[in-house]
């Protein structure tokens, strides 16, 4: 193996996931928990991610680190790396797996390879591998693309996509500018059917027009508010690269608005495994609706 200890920025769902994982294929995963919650150190724990401390030790001790976090926080955190970086003369390669726009990924590229690292931007399309027949796409992209393809079938699926930095990011923008997109439709739709009164005759009528497609999003409801705080950053991110190419970004900044709602919802403190099983999706809009500014 060319890489043997790996960093996770941070062992979130999805980091922790892909860590566990890569600890089976026998890679040592370091992770920096300082001011992270309980329950991220819990899932590092459990995936068997060994804490080194601070984020000077993950630079220095790593081969590879892999930032899959909030995309809001991707330049901070990357400036941050790339700044341990000159101070311990260390050089790991850098993958930035986070939904950021094809213009950050360049950025990210610059703070890295300005501080002596190598780059690779990558695209996640898929959930977290928390089952064995369940590993997430890899979609990488740039030069250096090719020093992830040792990853393959470690956890995760390596798919080149391109020579170019922003391929791997474009990827994942189009992905989730789709499946984001869809739920903030939904959400946005069926919200203004609550405050009506009539949720319940349009949920029933709606299966008959977009057959396929209405149970997921309903089903999608009960967890938004719990997700839609990362999701602000991504949907800003889907319009900013829209508009770079002559596309409209209101769209999805839209729907930025909308997760900013819902993330300022009582519901939206609620962790994932949280979640009361029994809620429903009328239930989950009864008590949003209550936060509409117009009912508040």
């Amino acid at each position: 193996m060319m890489f043997e200890k790996i960093a996770i920025l941070s062992p979130g769902n999805m980091g922790a996931a892909v860590g566990a994982r890569l600890k089976e294929s026998g890679y040592d995963v370091i992770s920096c928990l300082a001011e992270r919650s309980d329950y991220t150190k819990r899932k590092a724990e459990e995936a068997g991610i060994r804490d080194v401390g601070t984020l000077d030790a993950v630079v220095s001790e790593s081969d590879l680190i892999l930032s899959i976090l909030d995309p809001g926080k991707a330049v901070l955190i990357t400036a941050q790396v790339a700044e341990a970086m000159r101070q311990s003369h260390a050089a790991p390669v850098y993958a930035d797996c986070n939904a950021t726009s094809p213009a950050t990924a360049k950025q990210l590229q610059m703070l890295i390879e300005g501080a002596g690292g190598k780059f690779v931007d990558v695209g996640i399309i898929g959930g977290a591998p928390t089952r064995r027949d369940n590993f997430p796409n890899f979609c990488t992209s740039g030069a250096e693309a090719a020093l992830l393809d040792e990853l393959d079938d470690k956890g995760v699926k390596i798919r080149f996509i391109g020579p170019e930095i922003g391929q791997g990011s474009a990827i994942k923008i189009c992905n989730g500018a789709y499946n984001k997109g869809a739920f903030a439709l939904y959400t946005t739709v069926m919200l203004a059917a609550e405050h009506y009164g009539f949720a319940d005759f349009l949920r029933e009528r709606l299966p008959n027009s977009q057959a396929g497609t209405v149970e997921r999003l309903d089903e999608a409801i009960i967890r938004l508010p719990s997700l839609s705080e990362r999701y602000i950053g991504e949907m800003e991110q889907v319009a900013e690269t829209f508009a770079s190419i002559g596309l409209t970004p209101n769209i999805h900044q839209g729907a930025a608005e909308l997760f900013e709602l819902l993330s300022a919802s009582p519901l939206a403190a609620q962790r994932r495994d949280e979640i009361d099983p029994d809620r429903t999706s009328a239930e989950t809009l009864a008590q949003l609706v209550e936060q509409l500014p117009g009912n508040s």
